[in-house]
């Protein structure tokens, strides 16, 4: 319950904490790396979830400063390798591209997932860390449809 004095943005952030929370995410923060400092130098962060390395960086390319996260899906398996299998992690990644507002990409090979989001002053650890959980909570069903597809325990 958030009380009726707490702002707007506090009500935000703890409803986005509990959704986390509920998801009960093998977030792995000792894996995690947060560099930046002042100057020119962008702040970026790294982190892995569910076995997927994501990276985020914090950049202010019209003076607004912007979050992106980009994930590293790995390998879309071979043709040879399973047609049936790359068909439907191809379907899962289409679904995605229409279904979470986010940049699903398979480029080489490779699946990725990016997108950005603006991030409001002052910039705060907590702040920048909310808004990369709000995008993982729109990809996170995707994310997680395709690793099952992947390890071929999806459903028919």
């Amino acid at each position: 319950m958030v009380p009726a004095a707490m702002p707007a943005t506090a009500a935000k952030h703890q409803s986005l904490i509990a959704a986390l929370g509920a998801v009960g995410l093998p977030l792995e923060p000792d894996r995690g790396e947060l560099r930046g400092r002042e100057g020119s130098d962008p702040v970026a962060f790294r982190f892995v979830l569910r076995d997927v390395p994501f990276s985020c960086a914090v950049e202010r390319p019209e003076g607004q400063p912007l979050l992106t996260l980009t994930g590293d899906l790995g390998a879309l398996s071979h043709t040879g390798e399973g047609a049936e299998r790359r068909r439907a992690m191809e379907a899962v990644v289409a679904a995605a591209r229409e279904g979470s507002g986010l940049d699903w990409q398979v480029t080489r090979q490779q699946i990725l997932v990016r997108s950005g989001i603006p991030l409001t002053l002052p910039l705060t650890p907590v702040a920048t860390t909310l808004s990369a959980v709000t995008l993982l909570l729109r990809a996170l069903p995707f994310l997680e449809q395709l690793l099952e597809t992947r390890e071929g325990r999806a459903a028919p």
